[in-house]
């Protein structure tokens, strides 16, 4: 399967293009493509990211130091799977808890799926899960679970579109 990318630069209170992206992988409900999003470094900041060997990533028991979100349509055909956000994080276990602490709650409806040290925290989202709420939790629940670089302006979401 060919993959195509696109990239999105948005801010927290500038949504709207994410959102699109989402709606339009989500809307023949096959649910190919998914949607990373990531800070937007500068070079400076960047250089303070702690880089990982691929053995100290395969024998740590956490995630990276710079946290990513991964956000994956649900599907219809050919059997119904639930739209997922999940993040990648370096904070070990318990992810909820220390969100909940900060006042970053999962929406009702929402479910856990799974909240491991290494594999992150994965989240199931209801059919009527709003775009915007999706990836306003998730860019506040990253932000949080990052080790490096707490202050982040600017966002990327790549979009991976089926080919």
């Amino acid at each position: 399967m060919t993959v195509t990318r696109d990239t999105i630069s948005f801010t927290s209170e500038a949504l709207g293009m994410v959102a699109d992206a989402m709606r339009a992988l989500s809307s023949d409900g096959v649910g190919k493509g998914w949607i990373n999003i990531s800070a937007e470094l500068s070079a400076e900041e960047a250089a303070r990211v702690p880089q990982r060997s691929a053995m100290s990533a395969w024998l740590s028991g956490r995630g990276p130091a710079l946290a990513m979100a991964t956000w994956v349509p649900g599907t219809v055909l050919p059997r119904r799977r639930l739209a997922q956000i999940g993040i990648e994080h370096g904070t070990g276990p318990d992810a909820l808890t220390r969100l909940r602490s900060v006042g970053i709650v999962l929406p009702d409806a929402w479910l856990r799926r799974q909240d491991h040290a290494r594999n992150g925290l994965v989240v199931d989202l209801p059919d009527n899960a709003e775009p915007e709420v999706v990836i306003s939790w998730a860019v506040a629940a990253t932000q949080e679970l990052q080790t490096v670089i707490k202050s982040v302006r600017r966002w990327t979401a790549v979009v991976h579109h089926p080919g």
